[in-house]
């Protein structure tokens, strides 16, 4: 079993000092809004690579109503038994703030990048309520969260990516760019957002056959088939020097749009993801947002499934104000997803009762109590 046992906030946000110990099944923590409920999950967030869920930047952890300008969070992570000291905290870098992070007191690679192997976070926030009409970035990043989950080099590949596009965007800005070298960072683009085109319909694929397999287990009304739209439509299976050759052009082409408009008109950036509900062949952005939720439930469980059955992989799900609007299919298929699965979850709500068809397994923390 892999969890996080307790966790120390000091100088982090809205918390001078303070600590919640953690069981390994259910957590909820509950709070006033305003009370630091958010913040406490976000400091799980950390502990994976990039900024937390929220991906703000690092001076903005620091309680700002301190002349401290050290935040620390520490946690006991508990893995198969023994027990692994984590610390993160802020240094400052070449004039900029930056994220520190020590497993058993080591900053190196090696123990960092073991470390990330022992577990994957997934999150459930509240802009999810309405999944599939918000933003495409927002169903991108979510997918994105869901790869990396499962392979640890994904986020690289998609710095190098973003790196890259605003290479460009530099060259083109100059009146007389170097032809050679504009060529060769398109073809870098290319190289890797063909890797994260395929990358994302691999994880998708996967997915949506753990999803099939689900539709007698969780629930009968719901056929997902998830699905990607992408302005450059390209066949998975041609050959990559086929791929390449047409990405190549199309970015050519669009030089001159994207010298004066900005960014890239092109490229797995632009991507989305939307599903069908193959019961009522109806696009899942038409469903109530009762109804939305349940199909992010469903792709949460999924999720698991596989890091669990596949990767041997324990994740920790962070749900957010999840129980907010929460009907009755949703309150049986979230106490399926905890009951079965055998994870560690921390949930965040207003008032207990929100939470009462939750089993006697879950432990309770008002944080406003403590904060009198």
């Amino acid at each position: 079993m892999n969890f996080f046992k307790q966790i120390q906030l000091a100088n982090y946000r809205n918390f001078e000092n303070y600590s919640i110990n953690l069981n390994k099944d259910c957590n909820v923590i509950i709070g006033k809004n305003g009370s630091g409920k958010t913040n406490i999950l976000e400091s799980i967030s950390l502990f994976e690579k990039g900024r937390g869920f929220r991906k703000e930047k690092i001076k903005n952890l620091i309680n700002n109503k301190s002349s401290n300008k050290l935040f620390k969070i520490s946690s006991i992570f508990i893995n198969n038994a023994n027990e692994i000291d984590l610390k993160i905290s802020n240094g400052i870098y070449e004039d900029k703030f930056i994220k520190k992070i020590t497993i058993n007191g080591s900053d190196t690679s090696e123990s960092i990048k073991h470390f990330e192997t022992l577990f994957s976070i997934i999150c459930f926030l509240p802009e999810m309520e309405r999944f599939f009409l918000n933003s495409p970035a927002l169903r991108r990043n979510f997918l994105d969260k869901l790869i990396y989950g499962a392979d640890r080099d994904y986020l690289k590949i998609l710095n190098k990516y973003n790196k890259s596009i605003l290479e460009r965007n530099k060259i083109l800005k100059q009146s007389n760019y170097d032809l050679d070298w504009i060529k060769q960072v398109e073809i870098d683009i290319v190289k890797l957002g063909i890797y994260i085109f395929k990358k994302r319909t691999e994880h998708l694929e996967i997915l949506n056959s753990i999803l099939l397999s689900l539709n007698q287990t969780y629930t009968k009304y719901y056929q997902i088939e998830l699905q990607t739209f992408d302005n450059f439509v390209f066949n998975i299976n041609s050959s990559f020097e086929e791929i390449q050759s047409s990405y190549l052009l199309k970015l050519m082409e669009s030089r001159n749009y994207d010298s004066i408009l900005g960014g890239c008109k092109i490229g797995p950036h632009k991507s989305d993801i939307f599903g069908i509900n193959q019961s009522q062949k109806l696009n899942i952005n038409q469903l109530s947002t009762g109804q939305q939720k349940t199909v992010v439930l469903l792709i949460i469980i999924a999720q698991c499934k596989y890091l669990l059955e596949i990767l041997k992989r324990k994740p920790i799900i962070l749900f957010d104000e999840v129980c907010s609007h929460l009907d009755e299919d949703n309150r049986s298929l979230l106490l399926k997803l905890i009951d079965s699965l055998n994870v560690q979850t921390l949930m965040t709500g207003t008032e207990k009762n929100l939470f009462s068809f939750l089993s006697t397994k879950a432990s309770y923390c008002n944080i406003s109590e403590q904060q009198k």
